[in-house]
């Protein structure tokens, strides 16, 4: 008999009898071999797919104008050969991420000139007349010439003789100018009043191709209008015309450099995004560290970054699941397997007793499997791929792939996965018949007359050991609370003892159950022989005796089963993880962020938004940066975040592990004790403010301001005027003694301004020899409805006037208290009987040089100086070295304010712990009031962060 085993055809003819002969068994083992294969294909199949189709999804979200790279530096400048060096060293950095690269352009700015006619000279205030000459590097390619000629080159100048440029403008442009072919215009440096103007000639009118083409970058004002009084008419000239002739005659010329680099989305490949962004970084950092004062714009690393990050993060569930469901497919196969042995296990016997080996009927087997796994690969990655590019079509895909099948490809990675699934199959097959091939017709005999032995984990309690892995498991995922852990460096990473845990979760459950079915069985038969009848007292008489197939059975069960829970309930995890994650990104359901609003207040933002439909609830929140020094070398930067506790409570998303505390306690801990200031009135049918001031005789400067606050709560300054243009007011042109100075109330930029305003400071700014010490008098602000003024104002004041301020009362002005870390300044603000001028008492303000150049000077009305209420996070405590209940003085858009510690928490949605700025949150309209009642950047102390909660129809 051994003769036949000798030959591997007669071997394989042998297996495909037996093959044949249990077809309908071996069908169902085929299916799960084929099966487990595609799973193990399918999962870097569909990982292959989604991650291409994430990121071009990612990078089709983002416009071309937040895509691109632009690389700025906006005051660089031209002569001997600074901008080509700067070019240079562009393009060379930019090789390194150069195949995401189609393609770059330069360009060149001039710094803003004054424009006139020939022979004229600029006017002391706007509005003034605005040009700028521009070079595109082939911008000739994207214009059409209307009219006239392209400019050429302008010869070199020196600084002896200003040269005459030809230069190309806009048609609208050139229209709305009342230029002409040919026309000629002096342009003056607005930074030197010494200097003769440079002449431009127009000798073209050109209109873009497509103004919506990448070429031209995020800016629109190559060819438009100008509006605004800070528009500038746009000059096109050659690249030698601004280096060589402007430059020349201008050494000091300084111009916008630009390079715009145009990035292809078709060039990324999912599995290289990462080094892609670290190119990009790369190319950043080097570009930023040769060329001084120069600025990267571009969402391209942020898109690639937030891409691996959510790559990782999706991989994650994908993986797990896909472990459990090959393991279940995999026990399925041993199942099947054992079946199929043991309906051969006679014939087995037979064939040992008979002289065969377990080499020879190993090897019959062996063939069987090798078939069934030749098959499964031949088949299994075909499956999946038609699987998972048929996915395509369901609703889940549809809004990304437009409908149409998934794009998938059979990769060399997909096979080296499918050949995993087939060896972990192979051994599924083999085991089965390897345990069964041992046995003799003696154990054949016994195995089919009485119960089997208990398995050897069984009589090892090796079962035991699996729940007690399990346990440990648990226990550190629970610690952990997530299967991602952080690495020596910080970074995150997948633990694969955690990634795991789930499949432990499912083989303890299902030892458990191994080690309880009989005694549930034996306990059921007890009960049967008091209660049940023959029939159901012999069915569990037959389990109890042989339970290991059905128990195989009910634990294939238990499985599936727990496997379609875990993944109902991990994916709601998944899903709330996400929708958490999400919702600390922004804070509340809607959130409008970095609002370019002019200074507009909350009552301005609430007007804007009381006929929008779908708004429920609705916060303005102050969003501004700030920093704590506890020493030159020793500073912590901060974001402060200002809210009305009230309102914000109301729309704030957040979660009780972010602090110790209820998140609408710590809120409220930050409620400022409610507070009034002296209201000085100007009515809103006022057309002018004005003021005497008491001028010393000085060669200094001195800008004098009033801050005004409308009745929708947004602050402007109004500069006032009336001497004749000067660098200040300079001593040598007018003698020392009053002058009446005014402003204009509704004119100005940040219009309409409407009344009534009330007065909040007034300020000046000192420069020159008054930087070291002057002097100054006030006296009967007042205001005027004429709309005309007198020719000599400055001596006479308004003909028909209202005083709003006399300055007779006692205690009611201040000097600035917030512009220095030392807290007041150390100025002095008096009453005076000999500074007055129409009263019995007028102001005098004297500084001294104790105070840096340029700090703002000035006097305030009296008003709260309570410090700050503020939460923070904790790792501001932490670097600033603080604890609750101190003080820290905070400085932040020009002043300082002492803030006290009134809570800390851990997180707080839309703040990045891993960001360098720890966060400050504080009462919203507190803060505006301590910051605007000092000259601080306009703008700084409104909102400019809008949190809302829809209506349950629009959310």
């Amino acid at each position: 008999m051994g003769g036949i085993f000798r030959s591997f055809p007669t071997a394989f003819r042998i297996a495909v009898r037996r093959l044949n002969g249990n077809r309908r068994l071996m069908a169902a083992v085929a299916i799960g071999v084929v099966l487990a294969v595609a799973l193990m294909a399918s999962t870097t199949i569909y990982r292959n797919a989604l991650q291409d189709l994430g990121l071009q999804t990612d990078l089709r979200r983002v416009s071309d104008a937040e895509l691109d790279v632009r690389i700025l530096n906006a005051a660089h400048g031209l002569s001997g050969g600074l901008a080509d060096e700067s070019f240079d060293t562009i393009d060379r950095r930019l090789r390194i991420p150069s195949e995401f690269i189609s393609d770059t352009k330069h360009s060149l700015t001039t710094a803003t000139f004054f424009m006139t006619e020939v022979g004229g000279v600029p006017p002391d205030e706007d509005p003034r007349d605005r040009a700028r000459v521009l070079w595109f590097e082939a911008v000739r390619e994207h214009i059409e010439l209307v009219e006239g000629q392209w400019p050429d080159p302008t010869p070199a100048a020196t600084p002896d003789q200003p040269p005459v440029i030809d230069v190309a403008m806009g048609t609208e442009a050139a229209a709305s100018g009342g230029f002409s072919i040919g026309e000629v215009r002096d342009i003056h440096a607005s930074w030197r009043d010494d200097a003769r103007p440079i002449q431009i000639r127009v000798v073209g009118l050109v209109r873009p191709l497509d103004y919506n083409d990448r070429y031209w970058g995020v800016r629109r004002d190559h060819f438009h209008v100008p509006v605004e009084k800070t528009d500038a008419f746009a000059f096109f000239a050659p690249r030698s015309t601004l280096i060589d002739a402007m430059a020349g005659y201008m050494p000091e010329l300084r111009a916008r450099l630009e390079a715009y680099a145009r990035v292809d989305r078709s060039a990324f490949v999912a599995d290289d995004a990462g080094i892609a962004a670290i190119r990009f970084r790369a190319a950043f950092e080097a570009i930023a560290k040769e060329i001084e004062r120069t600025r990267v714009e571009t969402e391209i690393v942020n898109v690639l970054k937030d891409y691996e990050t959510k790559e990782f993060f999706s991989s994650i569930p994908l993986l797990v699941l896909t472990l459990q469901i090959v393991g279940i497919v995999l026990f399925y196969l041993v199942l099947v397997s054992t079946m199929v042995v043991d309906r051969q296990s006679g014939e087995v016997a037979l064939l040992k007793s008979r002289g065969a080996g377990m080499g020879h009927i190993m090897s019959i087997s062996t063939i069987e499997g090798l078939i069934l796994v030749a098959l499964a690969m031949g088949v299994g990655p075909i499956v999946a791929r038609e699987a998972i590019a048929f996915l395509g079509y369901s609703p889940a895909f549809e809004g990304l792939t437009g409908g149409t099948r998934l794009s998938v490809e059979l990769t060399g990675e997909v096979y080296i996965y499918a050949a995993i699934g087939a060896a972990l199959s192979f051994i599924a097959l083999i085991w089965p018949a390897w345990r069964s091939n041992r046995s003799t017709v003696v154990h054949h005999a016994r195995s089919t007359s009485r119960p089997e032995d208990k398995p050897v984990f069984q009589r090892y309690y090796l079962d035991l050991v699996v729940v007690a892995v399990g346990a440990l498991l648990f226990f550190q995922l629970q610690e952990s609370g997530s299967l991602v852990t952080e690495d020596l460096f910080g970074g995150l990473q997948q633990d694969p003892l955690l990634l795991i845990a789930p499949a432990v979760f499912v083989v303890t459950v299902a030892v458990l159950f191994l080690r309880l079915f009989p005694l549930l069985l034996s306990a059921f038969g007890g009960v049967a022989r008091l209660l049940g009848g023959a029939s159901t007292q012999m069915v569990l008489w037959h389990l109890t005796r042989a339970p290991v197939q059905p128990g195989r059975l009910a634990l294939l069960l238990i499985m599936a089963t727990s496997l379609g829970m875990f993944g109902g309930t991990f994916g709601a995890t998944l899903d709330k993880s996400f929708d958490d994650r999400a919702a600390y990104q922004s804070g509340a359901p809607l959130r409008l962020a970095d609002l370019r609003s002019s200074g507009a207040s909350a009552d301005m933002l609430a007007d804007d938004l009381a006929e929008a439909p779908g708004i429920d609830r609705v916060s303005y929140v102050i969003r501004q940066n700030a920093s704590f020094s506890r020493g030159p070398l020793d500073v912590t930067d901060a974001s402060v975040l200002g809210v009305d506790p009230e309102s914000f409570s109301n729309v704030l998303w957040y979660r009780d592990d972010f602090a110790l505390d209820d998140v609408r306690e710590l809120i409220d801990r930050v409620t400022a004790p409610e507070f009034e200031v002296e209201q000085i009135v100007i009515p809103a049918d006022a057309t002018y403010v004005g003021m005497w001031i008491w001028l010393p005789d000085t060669s200094g400067s001195i800008g004098p301001s009033l801050r005004l606050q409308d009745s929708q709560g947004r602050y402007r300054d109004v500069r006032l005027i009336g001497l004749p243009r000067s660098r200040g007011f300079g001593g040598g042109e007018l003698e020392e003694g009053w002058r009446f100075l005014y402003g204009v109330l509704k004119d100005g930029s940040g219009g309409p301004h409407i009344g009534p305003w009330t007065l909040q400071n007034i300020s000046i700014r000192s420069g020159g020899n008054a930087n070291f010490s002057g002097s100054v008098g006030y006296d009967s602000i007042q205001y005027t409805t004429d709309t005309e003024l007198p020719e000599d104002i400055i001596n006479v004041g308004f003909r028909d006037s209202v005083i709003i301020e006399s300055f007779e009362q006692q205690g009611r002005w201040t000097v600035f208290t917030d512009t220095t870390r030392a807290g007041a300044l150390p100025d002095d603000a008096r009453l005076s009987t000999a500074q007055a001028r129409d009263g019995e008492y007028g102001m005098s303000y004297r500084w001294n040089r104790e105070v840096r150049s340029g700090v703002p000077r000035g006097v305030r009305l009296i008003g709260p100086d309570a410090a700050l209420p503020v939460i923070v996070s904790r790792d501001f405590l932490v670097e600033a070295a603080l604890d609750e209940g101190q003080l820290a003085l905070v400085g932040m858009a020009g002043v300082y304010i002492p803030m006290q510690i009134v809570g800390a928490f851990d997180l707080f949605p839309t703040w990045d712990p891993e960001d360098a700025r720890s966060l400050i949150i504080a009462n919203r309209d507190y803060l505006s009031y301590r910051i605007n009642r000092n000259p601080a950047t306009l703008g700084a102390g409104t909102p400019n962060e809008v949190w809302i909660q829809p209506t349950d129809e629009e959310g």
